[in-house]
């Protein structure tokens, strides 16, 4: 009698398995916009309200116990424009929390020390990073200031909302959490435009370069050469000047 064939148990398909993340690999910071409720501060309340241009440029804690923090503005005005301003400050502060220096005939820094809003504080102690701050100024006053930070996980949005929450004041509102979006940022093709332009001597007075000389350098014609340096100019002035151009696509 013939035996039957052995009978072999069915497989299954493999599964593909994804690769173990290496402990060292670095995670990629994820990038939190928060609708601040307290708005802007009375410091850029008082730059606004009189009109002063400034711009904010650089922050940083003044003790160990985060209790006040020093902030660095840059205003353009008279110089009877700019006195006025630090009288102003002075009157709400200590002397020793404002200091001025000139750098130009219509230009100075204004350094101020106020104490340290509760956002600020948490900011600093869990390592994040502010990419766009609520009381820099230059915002629209029919809309609320975004706050964006740069934080090490996802989890840390949780815990940075709530150290910013303050008794008797409404919890700030996580507005959308994820990739990082350069805004202001130049795109490869704009970089690399405006520094051909300006390896050339497109922007020299007199011009040592034309639009065509660009744009064979680029190898694209004239009219995409223009539209990228105009773009990348508009980008680098509104950078300057603290006024946020609108996103265009990559170009």
């Amino acid at each position: 009698m013939s035996r039957p064939p052995p009978r072999h148990p069915s497989r299954s398909p493999k599964r593909t398995r994804r690769p173990a993340r290496d402990a060292s690999e670095p995670s990629p910071l994820v990038e939190i916009v928060i609708s601040s409720p307290e708005g802007e501060d009375w410091v850029t309340q008082t730059l606004s309200s009189r009109g002063t241009p400034f711009r904010l440029l650089a922050c940083r804690p003044s003790d160990r116990g985060r209790r006040r923090l020093l902030r660095l503005f840059e205003v353009r005005g008279g110089s009877a424009e700019i006195a006025s301003l630090v009288r102003h400050l002075r009157a709400r502060l200590a002397a020793r929390d404002v200091a001025l220096t000139s750098i130009g005939p219509d230009r100075a820094l204004v350094r101020v020390s106020v104490p340290m809003p509760p956002g600020c504080s948490a900011v600093f102690d869990l390592g994040d990073f502010c990419i766009r701050c609520p009381f820099a100024g230059g915002g629209s006053a029919s809309e609320p200031p975004l706050w964006r930070v740069l934080v090490p996980r996802i989890v840390d949005a949780r815990t940075l909302l709530a150290a910013t929450s303050r008794r008797g004041h409404p919890r700030p509102t996580l507005v959308r959490a994820g990739a990082y979006r350069r805004e202001w940022g130049l795109t490869g093709r704009q970089e690399l435009a405006i520094r051909t332009a300006l390896e050339l001597g497109y922007f020299d007075y007199p011009r040592r370069a034309s639009l065509s000389a660009v744009a064979g350098r680029l190898g694209v014609g004239r009219s995409a050469a223009l539209e990228l340096l105009r773009k990348a100019t508009t980008k680098v002035t509104a950078d300057r000047f603290l006024a946020e151009p609108s996103v265009d696509l990559p170009l």
